[in-house]
């Protein structure tokens, strides 16, 4: 829904602007800092939905026909290489974006095809060629994108959790807001298509599965219902949206409403438009709370002179309160507060236990990799092997994932726990859901595989026998020679000395190509994991990192602010003291009517907290 039709939006907006106006008028420089950024961010919320799948399953076409428009490759012969973005825009643009880059490089839209089908790995990048682009940008005048939808195209995962590049999907999804799992109607879900429903259900729970190309297989309704029993089997409540691209595109051309409704679109639609209604009300009760912490401090500031000018035999008792309570709020600024040593304590913690969990559980990926390959013969065990190395890395890194999350919530709720009543209020602010985590792109295949394949085959090694063989046979025929010619014996027992050397030879041959093998195939996976385990352990700590620069920034904020009232509520009570008593009574008026009127706008934004979120929040005294 439209930020102009949204009520209860438009409520968080006008409430914003009564709280900027009240801390201006109050030269609350801090507080109109704040406010003003709660503003921007609400201006401007986006809603990261990830359409992934494995290889031809349409998820370009179901993104294409969306938005009717040919935004993403979808020819037959090739495959989406990096991710493409698609936001809103008042024209179509399209840019690069690379790693090293963050900012995108406007392109031709003509040439987009070729550079989300090419990717890193064929050399795509700028005329100069010295950046790749790491994902694709585009914009697009669509109303379905106005208020934030971002849908990114990402490239297939083919095996499921087998794919070695899995973990940059499940890495994805830890900052999605909402996903679409693309499966099409040629059969039922797969084993590997579950492992990956699963997971990804885990790390972002605002899933649905969308069923395509139901126009070419008519026993769609009998796959959808497998489907559904496969889901329900693995615990999964996944809603499935049987989706018709072709079907959409042709209603769309001939203005045929009843088509574009058998195709499915429409019910995929309000699943994206939910998605970022609940993403806006997410932001907008944020925005609500850090509203609702501003009056709060604007209150309790005209309370105190209030107070001071009703009950001035009580100004002595309350100017040792508010003394106090300044001492606590220098205290909360200072290096060695309580919240501060928390949150070193916390993080310091939280990086141990990360790392520990990385350590064990890519350790038992290695453990159970080596004894693997001590029972498994080089050829069709290796190669099926090669995708179990690659689904135990990349459910380890999911569970790794999984930790982080939980360990950054419990570290903000500690944190806010140390600010007392302030400590609900500050945990919305305080969301470490969106501080962002770096994409791990395992990368490599293992190479077991490939060298499974360069193993000697049995001629190679019957000709390595043979020539074992045949030396058996010069030996004993010349030492039958020795021990006398007239021996007609000589050559048959040479010959069944060599037959014996020779079944020898084939065995120890054989036997040191398997040692050999393995000894590399060690290797090679002692590599790929050593790989990732260094990539994972970077992206860990940079996490931690990230969690610890941002709870730092906004609970200093806090206290900042906390202690900028409190020297202000003794400021009040100071000039309380001195006013004369006429004067007083004209100033006690005053302050009962603004301190009502304050009162009553933080009560708004305490309902309007409670409403979003529904949440009781304390209101002001």
């Amino acid at each position: 829904m439209p930020a102009e039709h949204d009520p209860v939006r438009s409520a968080v907006d006008a409430l914003l602007d009564d709280a900027l106006a009240e801390v201006r008028a109050a030269t609350r420089e801090d507080l109109v800092s704040r406010l003003t950024a709660e503003r921007d961010r609400l201006a401007g919320p986006t809603c990261a939905v990830l359409v992934i799948g494995e290889f031809n399953k349409g998820k370009s076409s179901l993104v294409n026909a969306l938005l009717n428009a040919r935004v993403c490759a979808t020819d037959a012969d090739v495959a989406t290489a990096v991710p493409t973005f698609v936001r809103y825009g008042d024209q179509l643009l399209a840019g690069t974006r690379n790693g090293q880059h963050p900012d995108a490089c406007p392109v031709d839209p003509t040439t987009v095809e070729a550079l989300v089908t090419a990717g890193p790995e064929r050399g795509t990048g700028t005329e100069r060629g010295t950046a790749v682009a790491a994902a694709v940008e585009i914009a697009l005048p669509r109303a379905l994108l106005r208020d934030g939808l971002v849908l990114v195209d990402t490239p297939g995962v083919g095996g499921g959790l087998h794919s070695a590049h899995a973990a940059a999907t499940l890495r994805a999804l830890a900052s999605a807001d909402a996903v679409v799992f693309v499966s099409d109607a040629s059969q039922e879900l797969t084993a590997a298509e579950l492992d990956l429903l699963r997971r990804a259900a885990q790390l972002c729970p605002r899933l649905v599965l969308a069923l395509t190309k139901i126009d070419f297989y008519p026993e769609w309704r009998r796959i959808r219902d497998i489907d559904a029993g496969h889901l329900g089997r693995a615990g999964l409540s996944c809603e499935i949206l049987p989706l018709s691209a072709p079907l959409r595109h042709h209603a769309l051309r001939v203005g045929d409403r009843g088509l574009v409704a058998d195709s499915g679109f429409p019910a995929l639609a309000a699943f994206l438009r939910d998605a970022v209604a609940t993403t806006a009300r997410s932001a907008a009760a944020g925005a609500a709370a850090a509203a609702h912490s501003a009056l709060h401090q604007l209150v309790s500031e005209l309370a105190t002179e209030h107070g001071a000018l009703a009950d001035p035999d009580g100004q002595r008792q309350r100017l040792a309160q508010w003394t106090e309570a300044k001492r606590r709020a220098e205290e909360l600024r200072g290096a060695a507060s309580r919240w501060q040593q928390t949150l070193v304590d916390r993080i310091g913690d939280m990086s141990s236990a990360v790392d520990f969990d990385i350590t064990t559980r890519l350790r038992t990926v290695r453990r159970d990799a080596s004894g693997r390959l001590a029972t498994t013969e080089p050829g069709r065990g290796w190669v099926e092997l090669e995708p179990w190395i690659h689904q135990s890395t990349n459910e380890a890194l999911a569970d790794h994932l999984r930790l982080i999350k939980e360990q950054a919530d419990l570290v903000t709720d500690e944190v806010a726990e140390q600010f007392g009543v302030a400590a609900w209020e500050l945990r919305v602010e305080a969301d470490v859901g969106a501080v962002g985590l770096n994409e791990t792109i395992v990368g490599d295949e293992t190479g077991l595989a490939a060298l499974a394949a360069t193993r000697a085959s049995i001629l190679e090694l019957g000709i390595g026998a043979m020539r074992g063989g045949s030396a058996g046979v010069l030996v004993t025929h010349a030492a039958g020679l020795v021990i006398g010619l007239a021996l007609p014996v000589t050559l048959p027992v040479a010959a069944l000395l060599a037959a014996v050397l020779g079944r020898f030879t084939w065995r120890s041959a054989k036997a040191a190509q398997a040692r050999m093998l393995r000894a590399e195939a060690e290797r090679a996976v002692a590599g790929y994991l050593d790989e990732v385990e260094v990539r994972a352990r970077k992206d860990s700590r940079d996490a931690v990192r990230r969690v610890n620069q941002h709870l730092r920034t906004v609970f200093a904020g806090h206290a900042a602010e906390l202690h900028a009232s409190t020297v202000r509520n003794l400021e009040v009570l100071t000039r309380s003291v001195r006013a004369d008593q006429k004067g007083s009574q004209q100033q006690l008026g005053r302050t009962s009517d603004e301190l009502a009127r304050l009162r009553a706008l933080a009560a708004r934004a305490g309902a309007l907290v409670d409403e979003l979120l529904g949440e009781p929040v304390g209101q002001p005294r």
